[in-house]
């Protein structure tokens, strides 16, 4: 079926506000609007298909797992349960609740789908080659998918409990952030924001993740929540002080983070620049981007593909071996165990499926793994922003 974009959303919109009213006449409650709020996202990607490729199996993947997570996650929650307050909340001041409900919750939620979701026809419809932005999306949508399931898990454990009545879940992903589930939606849709832009002429699209961000933390998200939450008391002033509303990191965090981030620069290209430059030079020639220039061989380096080694290996020091330590000789052994462990795993797989990778060069890896780690670790280690995510 090809669709065009405007075909998709005459043929969606009409659909999502009719079902979605009457089955709230049915259940006599609105909040089963949320279920059908995953369930619309993936509706319209299935309508934008136009023929089968790589990127949009992916993307239908990702979004079919994380629509369909959330809508079975909301409508288990609320079954059997008042209204969702917040639901309850919007009721106060209607005069007509039908009237009110079909247009202030079904038609401005769908307006609101519609403009949010633009990104998604584009991304499924981008037959561009697999790019550098390809993989900052899929990165985006995994960090923020695993942020949304575990902070929904640890929500529900805590909720289980009755003991934990009138408390505030400060633990788990929780002490990250005061919203984690709410921040992982945003990167997710992030996400599939550069999974869309591989032609400036897609960039328009950056309106959905910009809209999906301003209404988690102004409209129906932090801003509507935390002011239920107040009413906690004390527990809640307590966490505010202590946590930060969205962003898992204080500013601290994020210069700790950078800190480790210049260290592990400098240490590799002390490394692999300067000591051992010729060695891994002659010892990967074989299997390496190499290139020759005036009789010297160097490696042909994809700049890309480089930058992301270099932001996700200090992120890994920073959550793994900085985060939690309390002392500096701490932050160094966490971070050495991490860079062997990595570099272990990374050489082993390329022994096992690469022909004539070097065995020198593999030992020397695994060697230099732990102490780039470990001494990044040591320079990126402030005991107060031990508890953050940078």
């Amino acid at each position: 079926m090809n669709l065009s974009l405007g075909e998709v959303y005459l043929f969606f919109f009409p659909t999502f506000v009719i079902l979605g009213f009457l089955s709230s006449r049915v259940l006599k409650r609105n909040d089963i609007a949320d279920t059908f709020w995953g369930l619309g996202f993936l509706a319209v990607t299935l309508l934008s298909l136009e023929k089968f490729h790589f990127r949009g199996a992916i993307l239908t993947s990702l979004v079919a797992l994380w629509s369909l997570r959330l809508s079975f996650y909301l409508f288990f929650r609320n079954v059997g349960k008042p209204e969702d307050i917040r639901y309850v909340h919007m009721k106060k001041g209607w005069k007509n609740e039908p009237v009110d409900a079909f247009l202030r919750v079904f038609v401005l939620q769908g307006l609101l789908l519609v403009a949010v979701s633009l990104t998604l026809p584009m991304a499924v419809r981008n037959y561009q080659a697999i790019g550098p932005l390809d993989f900052l999306g899929l990165s985006l949508f995994i960090i923020g998918f695993v942020f949304e399931v575990t902070a929904d898990i640890q929500l529900a454990q805590f909720k289980k409990n009755p003991e934990n009545k009138g408390k505030v879940l400060s633990t788990g992903v929780w002490a990250l952030t005061r919203h984690p589930n709410y921040f992982g939606e945003s990167l997710i849709w992030w996400g599939v924001f550069f999974f869309s832009i591989s032609s400036i002429e897609n960039s328009w699209t950056i309106i959905s993740p910009i809209l999906m961000t301003f209404l988690l933390i102004k409209v129906s998200g932090v801003s509507m929540l935390e002011k239920v939450l107040k009413k906690k008391g004390q527990a809640f002033e307590d966490y505010v002080k202590t946590t930060p509303s969205f962003l898992p990191f204080k500013m601290s965090g994020l210069f700790s983070f950078f800190k480790v981030v210049i260290s592990v620069l400098i240490l590799d290209m002390i490394w692999l620049g300067n000591l051992f430059n010729q060695f891994y030079v002659t010892q990967a020639k074989k299997v390496a981007r190499i290139i020759e220039t005036n009789g010297n061989l160097s490696f042909d380096t994809l700049y890309w593909a480089a930058g992301f080694v270099y932001f996700f290996i200090p992120l890994g020091i920073s959550y793994f071996a900085c985060s939690g330590s309390k002392t500096r000789s701490m932050a160094f052994f966490k971070g050495a165990l991490f860079g062997l462990f990595m570099y272990t795993i990374y050489e082993f797989t390329n022994l096992a499926l690469i022909k004539n990778w070097p065995l020198e060069m593999a030992l020397l890896d695994i060697l230099w793994g732990p102490i780039l780690c470990g001494l990044s670790a040591m320079v990126g280690f402030k005991k107060e922003t031990n508890n953050n995510l940078p």
